[in-house]
C-alpha cells in the first residue's frame, strides 16, 4: 500500500476511534467546571447510510456522525459531521469524483438556535444552520449552503408535535416545511430509565431555481420543484448507562409522498433509490 493509502486508512481509523470514545471521554470530564445552567452533549451515530430529507448521501457504506452541543438559557450551538467510510455512487448524474470508494469526511454543519417556552407546553424556536459540503458536491449551488429556520412545538398528553420552516438564504429562497410527531415511552421493565422513542416527520420541499435534475430519465428537462416530498419513520430504544451516558439502537425508513418526489429522490440520491431503510446505534453523553 502506498503512503497516501496508509494515511487515508490511518485517518479513517483515528476518526472512528475518536467518535466511538468521545461520549465516554466527555462523561469522564464531567467534573470540569461549567457555566451555571449550561449543559454539554456529545454524541455519535454509526449508521448504515446517511439520508438527508430522503436523499441518499452515501451508498453501501457505513457512516459515522459525531456531534457536540452546548446549551445555555435556551441558546444552543452545535457542530455535526459526517464521515463516509467508502464514498461512491451509482448515479450517472452524481459520479464525478465519488466513484473511487475512498473514505471521506463529506460534511460539517454548524447550527445556532434559541428556544423559548412562551407558555406551558408551547415553545418557539428560531436559528441558523450552515452546511459545509466537501467536494464532490451534493449541492446544486456549490460547496456550502445556509438556512434560516423557525418553528413552534406543543407537547400534548400523548405526543409532541413540532412544525418548522427552513429557508435557504445563501443562493436562493428555497424552502423546506417539516411536521414532526414524536413520542417517548418509558419501559422500565428492561432497566430503569429505558425509553422507546418513536417519531414520524413529513416534509414539503420548494426549489425555486430552475436547474434541478428531476428524473433519471435524460429526456426530462431540468426545472424547479414544489411538492409534498417525504415521510420518515424512526424508532430507537435508549438504554441509560450510569448517570450521563446512554446507548440507543435505532432504525429509520424514508418514503416518498408523491410520484414527483419519487423521481426527484432517485435522480439526486447516490444509490438512485427513493425508499431508504437504515439502522445503527447512537452513543450519547450529557453533563
Amino acid at each position: 500500500m502506498n503512503s497516501f493509502g496508509i494515511r487515508k486508512k490511518t485517518l479513517g481509523l483515528m476518526i472512528f476511534l475518536l467518535t466511538i470514545f468521545s461520549p465516554f471521554m466527555a462523561a469522564w470530564a464531567e467534573e470540569a467546571a461549567a457555566p451555571a445552567g449550561a449543559s454539554y452533549t456529545f454524541s455519535t451515530d454509526i449508521l448504515s447510510q446517511y439520508i438527508f430529507r430522503g436523499l441518499a448521501n452515501s451508498k453501501d457504506s457505513a457512516v459515522i456522525q459525531p456531534s457536540a452541543t452546548i446549551t445555555w438559557n435556551g441558546f444552543s450551538a452545535n457542530i455535526w459531521g459526517n464521515f463516509d467510510t467508502s464514498r461512491h455512487s451509482s448515479n450517472p448524474f452524481l459520479q464525478t469524483g465519488i466513484e473511487d470508494g475512498q473514505s471521506k469526511w463529506s460534511e460539517t454543519d454548524f447550527t445556532v438556535s434559541y428556544t423559548k417556552e412562551v407558555c406551558t407546553n408551547f415553545s418557539l424556536l428560531f436559528g441558523n444552520v450552515f452546511y459545509g459540503l466537501n467536494p464532490p458536491l451534493q449541492s446544486a449551488f456549490g460547496q456550502n449552503e445556509d438556512e434560516l429556520f423557525g418553528g413552534a412545538s406543543y407537547t400534548f398528553p400523548w405526543f409532541t408535535a413540532a412544525f418548522t420552516v427552513y429557508g435557504e438564504v445563501m443562493h436562493s429562497v428555497d424552502e423546506w416545511f417539516e411536521l414532526d410527531l414524536s413520542k417517548s415511552i418509558p419501559v422500565d421493565c428492561f432497566c430503569k430509565g429505558t425509553t422507546v422513542d418513536l417519531g414520524a416527520n413529513f416534509g414539503y420541499l420548494i426549489l425555486n431555481h430552475d436547474n434541478n435534475v428531476l428524473s433519471l430519465d435524460p429526456t426530462v428537462p431540468l426545472g424547479s420543484y414544489s411538492d409534498f416530498h417525504t415521510c420518515q419513520l424512526t424508532a430507537d430504544i435508549k438504554f441509560p448507562i450510569g448517570k450521563c451516558l446512554s446507548i440507543a439502537p435505532k432504525v429509520g425508513l424514508w418514503l416518498p409522498l408523491t410520484s414527483a418526489a419519487d423521481d426527484y429522490l432517485q435522480a439526486n440520491s447516490l444509490d438512485t433509490n427513493s425508499v431508504h431503510f437504515y439502522g445503527g446505534i447512537n452513543l450519547t453523553a450529557t453533563f
